[in-house]
């Protein structure tokens, strides 16, 4: 008897990404790659004292994969 294969279900924070990028897409947002990077560096900035190490380390992480793929879509 086979077993049905469903879709995994969405982290419940990559649910709100989605519905958030929907919404972006129904209001006509022009936010880009460069755009998404550019805030989350200034809100690092202003988040510094209120953020651990490692929190900044994670965050400079998920920053330095935006900026690896910004430079891949740029270079194509």
């Amino acid at each position: 008897m086979a077993v049905a294969q469903s879709r995994p279900v969405a982290h419940p924070t990559i649910k709100q990404f989605e519905r958030r990028a929907a919404l972006l897409d129904r209001q006509g947002s022009m936010w880009d790659l460069d755009d998404a990077i550019s805030e989350l560096a200034a809100w690092m900035d202003l988040a510094r004292y209120k953020l651990t190490d490692d929190d900044m380390a994670f965050l400079g992480q998920i920053g330095g994969v935006l900026y690896r793929e910004g430079l891949r879509r740029r270079a194509k």
